[in-house]
């Protein structure tokens, strides 16, 4: 299995242990690395059409979610490959994906929620697509198609897409029968307890804060993560032990190194406290 992890500055150590539990089952892994990509860094600031509101195409947390259209062609258009964020981990055998799939009547699988396909992992049957990167990206930064069309796969409306099983990008929850972690809830991110915040939340409407702030100021019951300035202690103990076990066997077979981890820990990409350095 090849996999392509779409990444950048803030979330390349995530990327490179995600990377190593993937590369323990015996995949073959690239890291395909915002900094790297000179065209895409050049429209930084840039205007974008984001759920039908102007918004800018910003340096930050998810910079990098553009990538994924990029990796059929750097993988020549051929083979099926697997495209993740890099905060999805390897649980178990990701292969057996191929095994749930069982045809391949597909361009691309990958698990729904809210009846909508989540881009952010997907089995891509290349050698059926056509996609021209540089294309997309000139269209979205013209405003021809809303970056969330994008996001949800709505800007090909000739795709064939599978519904596959949630087990393969199990959101913030670890049971028996999960293969993939995402750690999708980025305010709750493990390894960045603590830190401020680098991202905004587009997802969420002007209304929808104002709300928040006033039940805070209310005394009453609120979404805390949806407006809080700080990266959050994950809800789940499962979730927090599994990912932290991940990182220190990652520096321990020197997938990271402790210069590494210590940089990161001063440009604010990995909390202070995550590891306990000797």
């Amino acid at each position: 299995m090849k996999v392509f992890i779409q990444s950048n500055k803030y979330q390349l150590l995530a990327a490179k242990v995600s990377k190593y539990s993937f590369e323990k089952f015996g995949c073959e892994v690239k890291i395909m690395n915002l900094e790297d990509n000179i065209f895409l860094k050049s429209n930084f600031n840039k205007k974008i059409r984001r759920n039908d509101k102007i918004v800018h195409f910003k340096d930050d947390l998810q910079s990098f979610t553009l990538l994924r259209f990029y990796a059929p062609e750097l993988n020549n258009f051929s083979d099926k490959i697997l495209i993740i964020d890099p905060d999805i981990f390897a649980l178990k055998n990701p292969k057996t994906l191929f095994d749930e799939i069982g045809d391949n009547n597909y361009d691309i699988a990958c698990t729904f929620y809210n009846n909508k396909p989540r881009s952010e992992m997907m089995l891509v049957n290349a050698k059926n697509l056509n996609w021209n990167f540089s294309k997309i990206i000139k269209d979205l930064f013209s405003l021809k198609i809303d970056y969330r069309d994008l996001m949800d796969l709505n800007f090909d409306k000739n795709l064939r897409i599978k519904n596959i099983d949630k087990k393969f990008n199990s959101h913030d929850i670890i049971n028996s029968d999960t293969v993939l972690l995402h750690t999708t809830n980025r305010i709750t991110q493990p390894w960045k307890e603590g830190l401020q915040v680098n991202f905004e939340r587009n997802n969420l409407t002007s209304f929808y804060f104002f709300k928040q702030h006033l039940k805070k100021i209310l005394n009453l019951s609120y979404d805390k993560n949806s407006i809080s300035k700080i990266f959050q202690k994950h809800p789940d103990e499962n979730v927090i032990n599994f990912v932290k076990k991940l990182f220190i066997e990652a520096r321990e077979n020197k997938i990271i190194s402790d210069k590494e981890i210590n940089e990161e820990i001063l440009n604010n990409n990995i909390s202070k406290n995550f590891f306990n350095l000797s």
